[in-house]
């Protein structure tokens, strides 16, 4: 890895040059990417190839589904005790 003298990450699109980074291919060719991809790429068990196989080995992997609708039993008990009405009934009540 090489600083870069300019240009974007090719995986995110980032181009803050401080944090921009020559890698490898392993097809020989060079490609770009922030520090955070760099160090996904450095611990990646598979090299790329070309820069489409790199966007694919270090996209964005949370997947994009709500998960406010999932409740759990902290969730509850938080929204509860938290509660508009219920709280205007408790200060009601002392």
């Amino acid at each position: 890895m090489t600083q870069s003298l300019g240009g974007c990450c090719c995986v995110c699109g980032a181009s803050d040059a401080r944090t921009l980074v020559q890698i490898n291919l392993a097809g020989g060719g060079q490609a770009t990417l922030c520090g955070s991809h760099a160090i996904m790429h450095g611990r990646g068990r598979t090299q790329a190839r070309s820069e489409p196989e790199l966007r694919e080995l270090l996209r964005d992997r949370r997947g994009r589904r709500e998960r406010r609708e999932l409740g759990d039993e902290l969730g509850v008990a938080l929204t509860e005790a938290f509660h508009d009405e219920r709280r205007a009934r408790d200060r009601r009540q002392a």
